[in-house]
């Protein structure tokens, strides 16, 4: 049986913190080389705005994204937002019903009566691998919804290391100036901003906005790359 502190730290970075952040329209995540810590962004982050633009979402908004991703009902997770779930615990839980097959409302329903993630997943009989399967396809569908990267590609990108917002950014670069994906991720180096990137390849940095959350670095998850 996996370690309950391992289990913890892997249902504790999906993407229940990206709709956090979005929620309270914070900053999304920044990447490796921007970032200086983890959760909610620092005054630091938050001065890199052209990079990492404010994402708001409304209540339809969130259930929305959180059911697009997780294949879960939209109406059921309205229903938890009624009810003040956390917005964490509706990540927590969407995931969990997309890995597990259980319907979300059931296993929302565990978290109410108090059990802890860690035993939700025990009771679930979700292993390690899986775990770490579902975080990669989570976040490979994640990346090919905005549609400049398909999901062969984003996969393929991800195991060789990768992060989410990197290959979403390039990404938009990469198709909007006719150029190889891998050839504008070479360009991320040295500091160098997606604003900056998207300059030197004549694309408008505009293009780089999104209205979703970014995915959180998978660098922060132990995901096996």
């Amino acid at each position: 049986m996996m370690k309950r502190s391992v289990r913890k730290n892997l249902i504790g970075m999906t993407l229940g913190a990206a709709i956090l952040s979005a929620s309270f329209g914070s900053l999304a995540y920044a990447n490796s080389t921007e970032q200086g810590g983890h959760g909610m962004p620092t005054q630091q982050t938050e001065m890199k705005m052209d990079k990492h633009p404010q994402v708001q979402m409304s209540v339809d908004e969130q259930a929305k994204y959180v059911s697009e991703v997780f294949g879960v009902s939209e109406t059921e997770v309205k229903q938890e937002i009624a009810k003040k779930t956390d917005l964490f615990d509706i990540g927590q839980g969407a995931m969990l019903a997309k890995l597990s097959g259980k319907p979300f409302p059931s296993i929302m329903q565990m978290k109410a009566k108090g059990k802890d993630w860690p035993q939700i997943v025990d009771t679930l009989g979700i292993t390690d691998k899986q775990l770490q399967a579902g975080l990669m396809d989570i976040a490979v569908l994640h990346i090919s919804m905005r549609g400049d990267v398909d999901e062969n590609t984003a996969r393929d990108l991800l195991q060789k290391g990768y992060e989410p917002h990197d290959i979403e950014m390039a990404g938009v670069i990469a198709k909007a100036a006719h150029k190889d994906i891998v050839s504008v991720l070479n360009q991320k180096k040295d500091n160098k901003g997606w604003g900056e990137i998207a300059d030197e390849f004549g694309v408008d940095k505009n293009m780089l906005k999104s209205d979703r959350p970014d995915f959180p670095p998978m660098r922060d998850m132990p995901v096996k790359k």
